[in-house]
């Protein structure tokens, strides 16, 4: 469990500073337990800051999980990353393992970036200005699987004439396992579903 610090006072000019410190202190919290156990003091107490000193940055927790989920897209995005002179196969297989992997190791950021506790259509109701932001929360990630399989239909090696579509469902597939398997941890989940997921979703051949 990780001690909440104390923190010394901005200097002017240093509220992106806090702003990202604030992020970090959810996504501490999210590493050690579930998102509906994050609010907004215990944010304010692992950052070393007092509530009201939030409010300027983030308006609400709603706003606080969106960029949560806003950077744990970016770090899903490059754990994503694969070497592009690889096989495309198995540069999509990677992929789609450095997906569950991530899910399996971040399960409570995986939750915040998917819309646990916080309701990206509320949130865009209040604060219209959040629309664009919403409108491409995880798109990045998304790009790489789609470019991905792309590629494996330019190799010959996926029958897929749609690869927006198919990757969508791709996607699908992964984010429905990954729920799966924290939801029956004691299902006898059989070894060779990933791929089977993959080839099928995939049109691999």
């Amino acid at each position: 469990m990780t001690t909440p610090r104390t923190r010394a006072r901005n200097k002017r000019g240093e509220g992106a500073q806090l702003r990202d410190e604030i992020v970090d202190a959810a996504m501490t919290l999210l590493e050690n337990g579930p998102p509906q156990a994050v609010t907004l003091r215990g944010i304010a107490r692992q950052a070393g800051v007092s509530a009201p000193s939030i409010y300027p940055h983030f308006p609400d927790l709603d706003s606080i999980l969106l960029a949560v989920a806003q950077r744990a897209f970016g770090i899903l995005e490059k754990e994503l990353a694969a070497p592009e002179d690889a096989d495309p196969v198995e540069r999509l297989r990677a992929v789609c393992s450095a997906y569950l992997s991530f899910a399996e190791r971040r399960p409570h950021q995986y939750r915040v970036m998917f819309g646990a506790v916080w309701d990206a259509e509320q949130a865009r109701e209040r604060a219209p200005a959040l629309a664009d932001e919403l409108a491409v929360l995880g798109m990045g990630a998304f790009e790489v699987l789609r470019r991905t399989l792309a590629d494996c239909v330019a190799a010959g090696r996926s029958t897929s004439t749609d690869p927006f579509g198919d990757a969508t469902a791709l996607w699908v597939g992964l984010h429905g396992l990954a729920q799966l398997q924290v939801a029956a941890p004691l299902f006898p989940w059989p070894p060779e579903l990933r791929d089977s997921i993959i080839n099928r979703l995939a049109l691999l051949r």
